[in-house]
Order: structure tokens, then sequence, then C-alpha cells
């Protein structure tokens, strides 16, 4: 297959991964903390299929009806709340499950013929099979184990359908009373600490993906040493090949400080600029002191000493023995990014490393990593070379579903950081932000995002970040 038909499908498709692991990280919170999700969809409208229905519950007075998967109720239930229905239920497992219902047309209890005018409100009634062909009919006497439960409706809860949609970009949950707390078992209506639970789901759902991803990737080629720092690559030319610094050299120390750490080593380069720094390094067994001068104006593909730094990798005994790694790997993602704007003001990266790339660099990116990756698999058997398989793809996965999940928690109205945010105030001070304040907030910010993105993008279409991969 072409390669760039290749890594065209796979960006698509990691776009709609995310999207979608995203929204499941809501979805399983939300129903664990029973909050209702009236629809999980995969994919956009418009809707190809629907999946199932999952089960619901009635409240008649005071008796709990379950309804059965696939039941689809006959009646708009918002516009019946708190009107006389009259339903059948069976007993199993000591829970009652609905088999038929019917609603009055009016608060008397009055229930309309079966023949009526087109513009009287009909009573209805729907028997378990859920096909809802049974509006307008006669209400069917009660059958042999089935018990009459009569009232008013006080709630209901049809239960979530699952959609199959043409534009398979992700997917979305449409998650019941997300600003109206009058719903009962919406979103609004829930405690505030469940609600940020719910809204930190997502989030942590795409971490844990990334987490995943890097257990996957370590058991393929290894757990690296992150307290040890290796020279990976040397440009030419650059300060480190002036230097006499190697590729496999390991730096033990720098300034006079101990190397623990890459982060460590750049800290100290960037205090050094235009300055000799000092290199303890141990190349072949052999301790070798060195002094090399960081340049201070340097290509925006390159560091100030012109080194790639790596970690060595060491044998896996098991795929649990990944998990370490892959949780501490996932947590330094997170800290480069939140660290970025810092790292960036104290002058220890370059506004050129610094910059964020949008679809088009991003796909600019998938092309070129899934390109390495393919050449490096197939270098063997077309060149006779032992040439060691890149993962490219998977590491720029890894990258996209972080940073995709610590910029939906930056407090920015519209996104889940914002929601959060305006949560806070009723936990401190016991005080909600009035609903018509909170959608004003709320609207103003999502035109703002809207708007910066779409700045973003066709900035990023007209001048898109260059990623060069080592």
């Amino acid at each position: 297959m072409n390669t760039g038909l290749l890594g065209g499908i796979i960006f698509v498709a990691v776009f709609a991964g995310i999207i979608l692991i995203h929204e499941l990280g809501h979805f399983i919170v939300a129903r664990l903390f029973d909050i209702d999700v009236e629809e999980f969809a995969v994919g956009f409208p418009p809707r190809l299929v629907r999946l199932w229905r999952g089960k619901g519950s009635l409240l008649i007075g005071k008796e709990r009806l379950v309804v059965p998967i696939n039941f689809d109720l006959p009646f708009d239930y918002k516009q019946s709340l708190h009107l006389p229905v009259n339903a059948r239920a069976a007993s199993i497992r000591g829970k009652l499950v609905l088999r038929s219902i019917e609603v009055a047309a009016s608060a008397e209890g009055q229930t309309l013929p079966a023949q009526v005018s087109k513009n009287a409100p009909a009573p209805v009634s729907s028997p378990a099979s859920g096909s809802g062909k049974g509006a307008g009919s006669k209400a069917r006497l009660p059958q042999p184990g089935e018990i009459q439960v009569n009232g008013i409706l006080n709630e209901v809860r049809p239960g979530t359908e699952f959609t199959l949609n043409w534009i398979p970009l992700g997917g979305y949950n449409k998650v019941r009373g997300e600003e109206d707390p009058d719903a009962p078992g919406g979103m609004a209506a829930a405690n505030p600490w469940k609600r940020i639970a719910v809204l930190l789901a997502g989030a942590s759902m795409n971490l844990l993906a990334g987490v995943l991803a890097y257990t996957f990737f370590f058991s393929q080629v290894g757990i690296p040493d992150t307290h040890t720092v290796v020279i990976a690559s040397i440009d030419s030319p650059s300060p480190a090949e002036q230097g006499g610094l190697q590729v496999g050299d390991v730096v033990l120390a720098a300034g006079g400080s101990p190397i623990n750490s890459y982060t460590r080593l750049t800290e100290i380069t960037h205090t050094y600029l235009g300055q000799p720094l000092p290199l303890v390094v141990l190349r072949t067994g052999q301790v070798v002191e060195l002094s090399i001068t960081p340049r201070t104006v340097y290509p925006s593909t390159q560091g100030p000493m012109g080194v790639g730094i790596g970690e060595p990798l060491l044998p896996v005994k098991s795929w649990f023995g990944t998990l370490p790694s892959a949780f501490s790997a996932t947590g330094q993602d997170v800290n480069s990014l939140l660290s970025l704007p810092g790292r960036l003001i104290a002058g220890t990266i370059s506004p050129q490393a610094a910059q964020i790339g949008g679809p088009r660099s991003v796909w600019n990116l998938f092309q070129q990593a899934v390109a390495r990756d393919v050449s490096s698999r197939q270098a063997p058997s077309t060149s006779g070379t032992s040439t060691k398989p890149t993962n490219y793809t998977l590491l720029t996965i890894i990258s996209l579903t972080v940073t995709v999940a610590v910029a939906n928690l930056l407090p920015i109205p519209g996104l889940d950081g914002g929601h959060i945010f305006m949560t806070l105030p009723e936990i401190f001070f016991r005080r909600r932000i009035p609903a018509k304040y909170l959608a004003m907030i709320n609207g103003i910010g999502f035109i703002l995002l809207i708007s910066l993105l779409g700045f973003f993008y066709i900035k990023d279409i007209i001048s898109p970040v260059s990623f060069v991969l080592p």
C-alpha cells in the first residue's frame, strides 16, 4: 500500500479513536454514578442505524419499574411527566420489569378511546417488544403473572441509545440535563464531585490509552533507563562535533553536576550558552573529560550542543514489568506539556521547538512517521542490511493522545477543564453559578474557542510546523 494513503488512513483512525475513547470515559463514569446518558454515538450524524437501547427505569407513584433493553416508550416522556399511567409489569428477581404501559390523555386520568381525531391527544401503550406500534391501541388485559401498576408518572429514564452514524470521526455523548439541575438523573442535578469525576474521565481515559500504548512500545523495544543519558546522534556541524563528543557516550556530569536525566542535562546546557561547558562522559569503559561551548543561536531542529539524547534500553522480563515505566513516561509527557510555558519563558526551550502543530502539521508528521516505519521494516528484505525497525507512528499516536488529554483539562470555557473550573464555587462556597450566567459564560467561551481554533488552523494550513524525525 502507498505510504501516503496508509498515513492518511492512520491519521483519520487515530483522531477518531482518540475522540471515541475520550467520550467512552465520560460515558462509563456517568453511568457509574447513575447519571443518564440519552445517547452514546459512534461517529457523527446523520444516523446510520441504532444498535440498541439500554435498560431504563420508570417511577410510577412510589414504584420503580425496570424498562427492558430495546423497549421504546411510545410517548414523549418529557411531556407526559406527572400524568396518570397504567402499566403492567412482571416480577423478576425481586424487580418489577415493565411489560406494557399506557399514559392518560389528561391530568384527570381520562383515557380516550382508540379511535380519536387527529388533533386530539391519544392514550398510548406498548408491548415489551419495544416496537412502539401499540400507540393509540386499546389497553390490553393483564396476562398471567403480570402486576398492574397505576399512578402518577414521576420520573422517566428511558435508557441509553447506542447509535452508529455516517461520519466516522469519533463520537459523542448526549448527557441528560447538562444545564438543567431540575432534570432527574441529569448531569446538572448530580453532586458536584460526581460531575467533576465525569468531566475528568474523558482525559483520564486518553491518558490510560497512552499508558497502554507505552506498555506495548516498551514490551517491543525494552524499558528505558531514565537515570542514564546517552548521546544518540550528533549533528554536523555542531559544537558537540567540534568538541569531540561521540555517539554512544554516556554523560556522567556536566558543569560539575552529576547527570541523572536528560532534563537535567538540558537545564545545565542552557545555563552555559556561549560559555565552555565541561562534560564528563563514559566511553567504552573509560572516563573522558571534554569541553563544549553550547551555541546561543541554533537551528530550530537542533539544540545548543547539536546532539540527540537517548536512554539505554533494558530487557523486559514481563508485560506487567513495563507498567511502572509506562506510567512514568506518560507522566513525563504531561509534565513536559504543562511546563512548556515556563521553559519558554526561562529560555530552556526555543520558540521554534515549543510550537504546537495543527491538523495539517500532524498530518505531515504522520506521513513522515509512517514512511520511516515502513522503510525501516522493508530495509532488511530489500538491501540485506539489519536495520532496526522504528516506531515513530506509535510514539506520534502516544504524543497526540496525551496532548489531547492535557488540552481538554485547560480551564477554558467549552472544554472539560472550563466546566470543572465553573464547578469549583459550588464546592468551596456551597453556591452554584446561576444557570443563565453559566450558559452565557460557556457560550461566549465557546465562540472565542472556535474563533481561536479557526485562526490557529488557518495559520497551520498556510504555514505548518516542520517536524523533523531523528
